[in-house]
């Protein structure tokens, strides 16, 4: 849900901030530690942690903070800072039944050239380094965040190669909170997509 609102290479580490929507219990939460797992794999190991997500509607804002990218015209580096500049509201709306049953799709899972190097939840705070191939280049995303029942931040530093081998970086910032109920249509449009996805 929150992917759609950035860049193609950053879609797949942008799927590990719906992990932020998570339900902090009373008790202290076990940790989740993963180290060279793809996808599916940490998402399994955080279902087998209990770990739940919230349900309901959230607004996320995405903004690239930073773009340097050697090699490449100054003016498109300067358009992309300018559209992407642009902090961006997206609401969405995570309904009771998925999340009662997270699954890969959450941490990227689609993208099969990703895997997480490391990765770490536990205590409100999410860290993770995440390797993917693109088209032959290489990136690698690090993932910084912190969690609660009803918001969550996320810095992701994103570093591979630019124009004739350069190497390139991109800082993005993302905020969300939960602001109440998801209407009826956002739950049957949740459903539709959820429906979709599974065929």
């Amino acid at each position: 849900m929150i992917a759609k609102t950035l860049p193609a290479h950053l879609a797949t580490g942008s799927a590990l901030l719906a992990l932020a929507l998570l339900l902090p219990g009373c008790k202290k939460e076990p940790a989740v530690v993963a180290k060279d797992a793809d996808a599916g794999e940490v998402a399994a190991k955080v279902a087998s942690a209990g770990v739940k997500f919230q349900p309901g509607a959230w607004s996320t804002q995405v903004k690239a903070i930073d773009i340097d990218m050697p090699g490449m015209p100054a003016e498109m580096v300067a358009s992309m800072k300018d559209s992407l500049g642009r902090a961006r509201a997206e609401r969405s709306c995570l309904t009771k039944e998925k999340a009662a049953r997270p699954d890969g799709d959450f941490f990227g899972q689609a993208d099969k050239t990703c895997r997480y190097k490391t990765f770490t939840m536990a205590d409100g705070k999410i860290d993770g380094v995440l390797n993917c191939g693109h088209g032959g280049a290489n990136q690698t995303i690090t993932l910084k965040g912190t969690y609660g029942g009803d918001h969550f931040t996320m810095d992701m530093d994103m570093t591979g190669s630019g124009p004739g081998g350069k190497q390139m970086r991109m800082h993005v910032a993302t905020q969300s909170n939960r602001v109440g109920e998801c209407t009826p249509q956002e739950k049957a449009q949740a459903d539709a997509d959820e429906k979709a996805a599974s065929i």
